[in-house]
Parts: structure tokens; C-alpha cells; sequence
């Protein structure tokens, strides 16, 4: 396969993965129907068959894509900044990583409860890494905190960003940044109170 065949590859295969979050964001993933996804991404249905081989790969796959991509944001933060740098910045940018990819959010806060056991094992441990670098940035912040409450803390956290987007408008009042300001402010001296 030469560079160009394999740009136009991944360009059909993104495009398709678009349209499977945007059907399976509005209907549900049990209700779409490979044919629905097909005409959103302007294809026929054997085309689809071309790049995933079910509906339940197609999932799959943009969970999989959706998530490791997140990761790898998360950990493009300079592991030199401070602890309370660093906590604003994965707030900053797992929020912004949501906003961009609405509908993927809401496909993955949704829908991994449909996959086969295998593939929701794999989708899990993604998750699980992503609550893990949430996890070693508050204990840097408070690193005398109780051990206990690191995952919980985590967990509390994650909930306020995940929810995020189903609810706020950046056009609204409160500026993209102003909110993640105030998320980090809100759940910063939250966990620091603990301290006294």
C-alpha cells in the first residue's frame, strides 16, 4: 500500500468513525443499524464491511481510537511543571479533548456496556490509565493525603469533567477557560482542606 493509499485509508476510515459517534450519540448504539451509518458517512454498507468486519468492531474501534488519543494528550504535559500546574492543565485539556470530540465522548460514556466482554476489558484498562494519570497528579499534589481516597478523589473528579459537556455551552456566559478555572479552584481546595 503506498503513503497516498494508506492517507485515503485512515481519511475513510476516520470519516466512518465520525459518523458511527454522531448515529450512535443520537439513537443509541442499540438502535443503530450499520445502514444508518453508512448513509451518514455518505458509503454503502459493503464499503463499511471493508474497514470493520461488525457493528461491534466499529465500536470498538472508536472507543479504542477515542480513548488513546486522550491518553496521549494527557501525557504531553511537561512532567517538569508543578503539581498544581499539571492538575489544570489534564482538567484543561481532557476537557477541551471532550468538547472536540462530542460525540465520541458521549459514545464512550454510553455505550461500552454493549461490547463483548473481551472488548469492554480492553476498553476498560484505556479508561483505568486515563483514571491513573488523574490519580498520580493529585497525589503529587497532596501527597499526605489518605491513601483511600486517591482513587475516590479521582473518580469525583473524572465525574464533574465527564458530565461536562452534555450540559455546558461555551457560547453561554462562563468562557471555555473560566470554567476549567473553576473546576480546577473548586476541586483544589476541596482536596486541600483535607490537609487540616
Amino acid at each position: 500500500m503506498s503513503r497516498e493509499q494508506a492517507a485515503d485509508y485512515e481519511e475513510k476510515k476516520n470519516a466512518i468513525l465520525n459518523a458511527a459517534a454522531g448515529v450512535f450519540a443520537e439513537v443509541g448504539y442499540p438502535n443503530a443499524k450499520l445502514l444508518d451509518v453508512a448513509k451518514a458517512c455518505g458509503a454503502s454498507k459493503s464499503m463499511l464491511y471493508h474497514y470493520f468486519s461488525s457493528k461491534d468492531d466499529l465500536l470498538f474501534a472508536l472507543l479504542t481510537e477515542h480513548l488513546q488519543a486522550t491518553i496521549d494528550a494527557l501525557q504531553q504535559i511537561d512532567p517538569a511543571c508543578g503539581a498544581e500546574q499539571r492538575l489544570r492543565l489534564l482538567i484543561e485539556i481532557y476537557t477541551q479533548k471532550s468538547t472536540e470530540t462530542r460525540t465520541r465522548h458521549i459514545v464512550a460514556m454510553n455505550d461500552v456496556k454493549h461490547l463483548p466482554r473481551g472488548q469492554q476489558k480492553s476498553i476498560v484498562m484505556l479508561e483505568r490509565r486515563i483514571i491513573q494519570i488523574f490519580e498520580a497528579a493529585l497525589v503529587a499534589l497532596n501527597p499526605s493525603g489518605e491513601p483511600r481516597f486517591i482513587t475516590p478523589n479521582a473518580m469525583l473528579l473524572m465525574g464533574m469533567l465527564n458530565w461536562i459537556e452534555l450540559w455546558y455551552r461555551p457560547a453561554g456566559p462562563i468562557k471555555p477557560g473560566e470554567l476549567c478555572d473553576h473546576v480546577f479552584s473548586l476541586f483544589l481546595h476541596g482536596l486541600l482542606q483535607k490537609r487540616h
